[in-house]
């Protein structure tokens, strides 16, 4: 059987990945607030904390998923010293971290380290600063491990994603869904999840892979 760790593992894309790998015959230990292994993304304490009980449960990992996001749609000077800490550690540091700490479990043979990303963290967008940088970050770290790691394991994927319809950012899941309606672009989570188990499997992915939702036929996208 094959172990994976999911982070962030109660938002709407990581729940269905959750679910998803047990289909496929992973062991998940999912990593969030409040399920699974319980963690606060903002508490470096916590975070090693759970990195040690993940290394206590399993020898071997052959996939981990850092999913967990905070989006701060802000302009800069509404965006407090408290939101822009936050933003850093759950979408920058604990995914370094974990990366970082459990690198010793990964299968040196065949293994993964996937990373969902934004649009954000390649398109300048404004009263999104503060969450473009930390996406701009994250793909800056996904991109530079490739680097490191090149010709070994584990391997790294960056998922940089479009807008999907769920609870993450200002708007709800069912405001989203009257958007689609109207033609936004808005990715389903099961479409995103799929896709992203068919990424999982593929020995030859890309080191970046790019999913935008209307270059999938999911309806048109304006820049915000």
């Amino acid at each position: 059987m094959k172990n994976a760790v999911v982070v962030g593992a109660t938002g709407g894309i990581a729940s269905g990945l959750v679910k998803a790998l047990e289909q496929e015959g992973y062991k998940v230990i999912s990593v969030a607030r409040s399920t699974g292994m319980k963690c606060d993304l903002t508490d470096l304490k916590q975070i090693a904390n759970a990195a040690e009980e993940i290394k206590k449960e399993i020898n071997t990992l052959d996939l981990l998923i850092n999913a967990a996001g905070v989006a701060t749609y802000k302009n800069l000077e509404e965006v407090s010293d408290k939101e822009m800490q936050e933003a850093f550690m759950v979408n920058v540091m604990a995914p370094a971290i974990f990366i970082r700490e459990l690198l010793p479990l990964m299968d040196p043979d065949e293994s993964l380290v996937m990373s969902l990303g934004s649009g954000a963290g390649t398109i300048p967008m404004r009263g999104r600063s503060i969450y473009c940088s930390t996406k701009y970050a994250l793909r800056g770290l996904s991109l530079s491990l490739n680097e490191e790691f090149e010709g070994k394991n584990p391997k790294f994927c960056l998922i940089t994603l479009g807008s999907t319809i769920t609870n993450f950012g200002p708007m709800t899941a069912k405001e989203k869904e009257e958007q689609a309606a109207k033609g936004k672009a808005y990715f389903p989570v099961n479409f995103v999840v799929d896709k992203l188990i068919e990424i999982i499997k593929d020995p030859n992915r890309e080191n970046e892979i790019t999913l935008f939702p209307s270059e999938h036929g999911f309806g048109t996208w304006k820049k915000p």
